[in-house]
């Protein structure tokens, strides 16, 4: 069953054509890649298909269920959890606070019930907060519990994004540059933490990466942005040698070895 169809997307600004028919279908247990040179529409595109925008024509469709016109907290609540170009985390905010916080659009207790703390609320934050510790240890954060989100290392605030992604209990979860800014080490610690995660939260997955050598070693589909348009896709062997590609984007980069 296809889990995303973003079809002929497109979004202008004034003048100017952002995204221009951008179309794709992703299947249940897909991990997606999408690449492209600075400026060519790839986190306009994720915020179409996560209401940040709303599109100027296309549909975004989630198990065949058009979303295109829905708000950002009804799309997250029907299964779309992503992850910033930039690291958005509540700095001053505890690593279990982090998560607590994706976990929030599920409660079901009242503004009054939370102002005044009654039973029902208690019992569902404590429920949260119980959950929380439970995908802290899943994840290898759990040693950092109690600690200031903003206090962690770089590679760690980036693990603490995506768990709080997590926490809301997503069908589809779209990272945004999620190597950005790590070394090579660190790069291969994430490609093994978002298969892992892949595999035990049964996910479906698209990403935006500059990193060549994380989209294509576990990326199994790439889509390729210039300029808005879509001019490639395939498998990351077809990738590496599509002339257009190479020319657009990945010159020096385009040997992988």
């Amino acid at each position: 069953m296809s889990v995303l169809k973003a079809d002929h997307l497109t979004i202008k600004f004034g003048g100017l054509t952002a995204v221009s028919n951008f179309c794709v279908t992703v299947e249940e247990g897909e991990l997606v890649g999408l690449i492209g040179p600075n400026g060519a529409g790839k986190t306009t595109t994720f915020n179409m298909l996560t209401g940040v925008y709303k599109p100027t024509n296309g549909k975004v469709y989630l198990y065949e269920q058009d979303i295109t016109k829905k708000r950002i907290d009804q799309i997250t609540a029907l299964g779309i959890g992503r992850t910033f170009q930039n690291v958005r985390l509540f700095s001053e905010l505890s690593v279990i606070e982090n998560v607590m916080v994706g976990s929030h659009l599920r409660l079901k207790s009242s503004f009054f019930q939370a102002v005044f703390h009654t039973p029902r609320y208690t019992k569902e934050d404590e429920q949260i907060r119980e959950e929380a510790k439970q995908l802290l240890s899943e994840v290898h954060l759990d040693k950092f519990e109690n600690k200031v989100a903003g206090s962690l290392p770089y590679g760690e605030q980036r693990r603490l994004e995506i768990a709080r992604a997590l926490a809301t209990k997503p069908k589809l979860l779209l990272l945004d540059e999620p190597a950005a800014g790590m070394n090579p080490q660190e790069s291969r610690d994430l490609m093994n933490f978002i298969q892992k995660i892949q595999n035990k939260f049964k996910l479906t997955i698209v990403l935006i990466e500059h990193d060549m050598k994380v989209v294509m070693g576990i990326c199994k589909r790439i889509l390729v942005l210039d300029y808005g348009v879509t001019i490639a896709e395939g498998k990351p062997i077809e990738i590496q040698h599509n002339p257009e590609v190479i020319k657009a984007y990945l010159g020096a980069e385009a040997n992988y070895a």
